[in-house]
């Protein structure tokens, strides 16, 4: 089973595209860097991993949202700040490549509500190393190798290589993740709404002395407790958990064969030839 993290993979693709290459946001080159990460990563895999489930963010606001407001503030501010990048524009391609994918594309495409990606990844690779199924990652995110097992690896497409690091979800939590906002656990929660504001350092003796929760000062534990809420992808709440096997399961008992018609329409309408020349890679 191939994981891919839809949204987060076509973004970095796009916008290395953009800033590196100089490429201008058009539909055809926003479309064709989103399906063209889709194939590339079904290619590349396929043959060892099997078929691909495309993981999404839901439309609407997430749980960690709903739970902690400033989850992700500092992404969604550099991305309202930055003027070489058109998100609305981007994130309508997604939408857009998203609803094809569901209805033409021989793919399982999972959206569950108030459910990020991360949370239908998470669960489908525990359901993976329970079930002993080979299965892959297809992500840059670091905080994914607390799902490695004998039977879960990741595939970071920015490196074109597999993510070969210790498992130590003890030191995610207490380092956070700034990229989501998620401050480490000496630092204050609202912290990155401070400009030019740092965090406090995490040394090596202390990571080496908080082994576990039980260890963490009396002090930082509502901190941590705070942070392994929202990293801790065991934490997902039960209902979306059962959600996303459950949808899964449906659309993986009832199969799905791609109506090559309807891609050669999606792809000559966008003018998407290479793609097209290439269909049989989806």
């Amino acid at each position: 089973m191939i994981l891919l993290d839809y949204s987060a993979v076509a973004i970095a693709n796009i916008a290395r595209a953009i800033k590196m290459d100089g490429e201008l946001l058009t539909n055809e080159f926003a479309l064709h860097m989103i399906m063209n990460s889709i194939r590339a990563s079904n290619v590349r895999l396929r043959r060892d991993y099997g078929e691909m489930v495309i993981c999404c963010d839901c439309n609407g606001v997430s749980w960690r949202r709903e739970e902690f407001e400033l989850y992700k503030f500092k992404r969604r501010k550099k991305r309202s700040d930055s003027s070489d990048i058109d998100w609305k524009f981007v994130y309508e391609k997604l939408e857009y490549v998203k609803n094809e994918l569901k209805n033409d594309f021989p793919y399982t495409v999972l959206q569950i509500d108030r459910a990020e990606a991360d949370d239908i990844i998470g669960t489908l690779a525990r359901y993976a190393t329970e079930n002993e199924l080979k299965t892959v990652i297809v992500s840059n995110d670091k905080d994914f190798v607390q799902l490695h097992s004998p039977f879960v690896e990741q595939y970071r497409p920015c490196a074109e290589g597999f993510y070969n690091i210790t498992n130590n979800l003890q030191e995610l939590i207490i380092r956070g993740d700034s990229d989501d906002g998620v401050p480490n656990i000496k630092s204050p929660i609202d912290i990155f709404t401070v400009p030019d504001k740092r965090q406090k350092p995490i040394y090596k003796k202390e990571l080496e002395a908080w082994k576990s929760e039980d260890d963490i000062p009396e002090e930082l534990r509502e901190r941590y407790i705070q942070n392994k809420r929202l990293i801790d992808l065991s934490e997902t709440p039960t209902s979306i958990q059962q959600s996303v096997i459950e949808e899964f399961k449906r659309q993986h008992t009832h199969g799905k064969r791609p109506n090559k018609a309807k891609m050669t329409k999606f792809f000559m309408k966008n003018r998407l030839r290479y793609l097209h020349e290439r269909m049989n890679e989806f």
